[in-house]
């Protein structure tokens, strides 16, 4: 059967110590799982003792499936879990995770599974790994928040599917690895105020962007950064004159740091899954940016969410 590595790492603030009570409690694990937070209504038990070998937790739920996980050990700088599927299909993991003492309380967190894939799904092990490995970032963004400040910043909302209006936009495109991203937005936007200023070009509306491209298993985004306007202007190069043009869509709300927008994308996408909606694929997803990061406490800026879909 094909096998699976897949690691992610980050730093955290906080002793190894620390971190190694949160991650050897299951009870902590529904606050920060990245998994949970898709379909927090789960149903999730525990057994066993607290940081002892055998203590575990199983959940079961319409969108997670079903399955459970078990500590095995525990050392000052690693703890090792057996990972069980059991729905939508049976499957079994290693999970490891590697904790490296730094300097001032920084701990470097390394999270790791190995695990292989049923023989018939042999042609998915490349998307898989890509798709583990983004979960991977999220958990430990979401346990970077829960063990620096006690309590997880990304809070998201299924609203359904919505009719959205056509608009007209000036906006500025990039590419860029989806693990760049987030600096590449910050130049993009920029390069868009800059060009809407030396054009004189007022905008009517609120910013949101484009993905017309996400390729998670080639880590490669192709977006557009997009200001509305009242009507088709003419606009400098590298500027661009479009439509977005009018659909449907199933829309989330997210509360929280841009950084997590990833859980409401998650979000999204299983809730599209489990409503059996058809993706529109001649529409590019986008979000829309209700607030001002400038003058907006990074926990409180709302992103709606929006995949366009056929009636």
């Amino acid at each position: 059967m094909p096998s699976i590595h897949v690691q992610t790492s980050i730093d955290i603030d906080a002793p190894a110590d620390r971190i190694r009570e949160v991650l050897v409690d299951f009870h902590t694990w529904p606050a920060w799982s990245p998994w949970l937070y898709i379909e927090p209504e789960a149903q999730v038990s525990y057994r066993g003792d607290v940081g002892q070998p055998g203590h575990g937790y199983d959940w079961t739920g319409q969108k997670v499936g079903a399955g459970g996980m078990t500590l095995t050990r525990q050392s000052n700088e690693r703890i090792d879990c057996d990972l069980q599927f059991l729905k939508p299909f049976k499957s079994s993991a290693k999970v490891q995770f590697d904790l490296q003492a730094g300097s001032q309380s920084r701990t470097a967190v390394t999270w790791h599974m190995d695990s292989s894939l049923p023989f018939f799904l042999f042609f998915m092990e490349a998307s898989m790994s890509a798709m583990i490995r983004s979960d991977f970032r999220r958990g430990l963004l979401l346990l970077k928040d829960y063990v620096e400040q006690g309590a997880t910043h990304s809070h998201s909302e299924v609203q359904g599917v919505v009719k959205v209006d056509a608009v007209d936009y000036v906006g500025c495109a990039a590419e860029t690895a989806m693990s760049d991203l987030s600096g590449s937005m910050q130049e993009t936007f920029t390069a868009l105020h800059d060009g809407l200023r030396q054009a004189d070009i007022q905008s009517v509306g609120l910013p949101f962007c484009l993905y017309e491209k996400m390729n998670i298993k080639r880590d490669h985004c192709r977006y557009t950064v997009a200001m509305p306007v009242a009507a088709a202007v003419p606009a400098p190069a590298p500027l661009l004159v479009a439509r977005r043009a009018e659909c449907m869509a199933l829309k989330v709300v997210h509360t929280g740091p841009y950084h997590h927008l990833g859980n409401a994308w998650a979000l999204l996408m299983s809730e599209a899954r489990h409503r059996k909606l058809k993706v529109h694929r001649n529409a590019a997803p986008f979000e829309c940016y209700l607030d001002d990061p400038q003058n907006t406490d990074a926990q409180e800026l709302v992103t709606e969410l929006f995949l366009p879909v056929r009636g």
